[in-house]
This record gives C-alpha cells, structure tokens and sequence, in this order.
C-alpha cells in the first residue's frame, strides 16, 4: 500500500518522524535499532521502504534502510507466533543477510542469540523458512558460498547431492534427522543414514 517515505528527518530513532509533502504531514515510523542506525541527521532528507501493519486497534508504519531488510521482516512475520515486533527485535540483533543463512543452514544456535527468539521459535524458523530464503537474501551470487552449509553439514549434504539428493530437501532432511537425534551430527555418515531414512519414511 505504501512502498516508501521520501521525507525530511524530524525525529530520529527507532521511533522515528518523517516529514513529508513539504511538511504538510509527518508520519511515525518504527524501524529496526540497525535501521535505526543508519538514519541521516535530523533535518536531512531520508527514504525508507516501508511495510503497513493493519490491526483492529493500530495502524503501523514500518521502515527499512534497504528492501532486503524489508524483505527479510515480510519473510519473518509468515511464521506462526513471529510478529512484527519481534522480527524488528530479530533485524535489531543481526542484518538481512546474515539471519538468511542462518535459516538457510539450519543454524538454531545463532537463532536463538536473536532479541525475542527461543529455542522452539528457531526450530519452528528453520523448518518454515529454510528452504523459502531467496539466494539474493543470503548474500546473492557474491556470497553464495558463506550461504551454504559448511563443515559436517556441508559434507553431510555433498554426500546426499552425490547420491541424487536436491539441496534444499537435502538441508532439510538433515535438519530433522539432527533435531531427532542430535547426537548424529557428530558423524558424518550417521547423519546421512539418517537423513536419508527420513527420506524413506511414510509420507514422504
């Protein structure tokens, strides 16, 4: 509904003021502490992408320095129990790119270090969003090797590409084996037969 703010900064701040229309109307903006980081001085001019939250009792403008940023809150808040508030606290702790791989890596651990994020939340994360996390969000082409996984799990999953596996349901299927049974993250080849008995089960 409203893509962006082009404005003179009155307030800063993680609640910030956006003076726009030659001043005629100023607007509440709520960002991110990053985002709020990267705000001009008062008096300067500032865009910010913005997203619109809708409730019965408040209307809320959200901004963002970046439409990765934006992208990455509208991704967030599809998970049941994140919303808005907490995935501005999750964009507060860590940028854009660096929560998509998390996600994309199964990374619960570093999840879990995010303002607002416990341990089920993570997990609910991970399984929702790991394979819904564009490329361009982890770091695009540039990065795309920081945006996979690495060490066991990154031989876990070149052991299942090798045998016919696609990545994301190879990433998955880790994910679950490790979340089942822990302990099998310490081996590699005790991770991949289990994830490819996951492979096998009903269902699937």
């Amino acid at each position: 509904m409203i893509a962006f703010v082009d404005g003179v900064l009155v307030q800063a701040g993680r609640e910030a003021v956006i003076a726009v229309g030659e001043g005629a109307v100023g607007l509440d903006v709520a960002l991110s502490l990053r985002g709020a980081e990267h705000l001009p001085a008062v008096g300067e001019r500032v865009r910010l992408w913005t997203h619109l939250s809708v409730r019965e009792d408040a209307w809320t403008l959200y901004g963002f320095p970046s439409l990765e940023e934006r992208a990455m809150f509208r991704l967030l808040v599809t998970v049941s129990g994140i919303g808005p508030k907490v995935a501005l606290g999750m964009l507060s702790g860590a940028d854009a790119s660096t929560i998509a791989r998390y996600l994309r890596t199964g990374d619960e651990k570093s999840l879990v270090g995010l303002p607002g994020i416990g341990k089920k939340s993570a997990a609910r994360l991970v399984v929702e969003l790991g394979q819904r996390v564009p490329g361009e969000l982890a770091g695009g082409d540039q990065d795309a090797e920081s945006a996979l996984p690495s060490g066991s799990q990154g031989a876990a999953l070149d052991i299942l590409q090798a045998m016919g596996v696609p990545a994301m349901q190879g990433e998955t299927l880790l994910h679950q084996a490790r979340k089942a049974r822990p302990e099998v993250a310490d081996d590699v080849e005790a991770w991949v037969r289990a994830a490819l008995a996951g492979l096998g089960a009903p269902g699937r």
